[in-house]
């Protein structure tokens, strides 16, 4: 007597490949849509074989930043002096009037 024994390979669904392949699931859903990664559909949902995807896996290259041609230098801000002349500080009316010791 012979014993048959069948492996059932394991399923994801688009969250889950995503979440394995540190993406967006719409990233997912535009490589299935690319042909890039194989998907099956079972009882109407999405699903990608386990192999499918170590293929796709060992195939991917992320792409990688945009490195900026010039090191990236903060502005240099410089505190402004207010004194009494200036216009800001001669408002009138409510609440926008500041009484400088007067």
């Amino acid at each position: 007597m012979y014993k048959i024994i069948i492996f059932m390979e394991n399923l994801f669904n688009v969250n889950q490949a995503a979440f394995i392949l540190k993406v967006h699931p719409l990233t997912i859903r535009r490589y299935i849509k690319e042909g890039r990664l194989k998907a099956i559909r079972v009882g109407g949902a999405v699903r990608i074989k386990e192999s499918q995807l170590q293929e796709f896996n060992r195939e991917f290259t992320p792409k990688q930043p945009k490195q900026p041609s010039s090191p990236f230098r903060l502005k240099q801000l410089t505190a402004k002096v207010f004194t009494e002349e200036d216009p800001f500080l001669r408002l009138n009316g409510r609440g926008a009037s500041l009484a400088l010791g007067k």
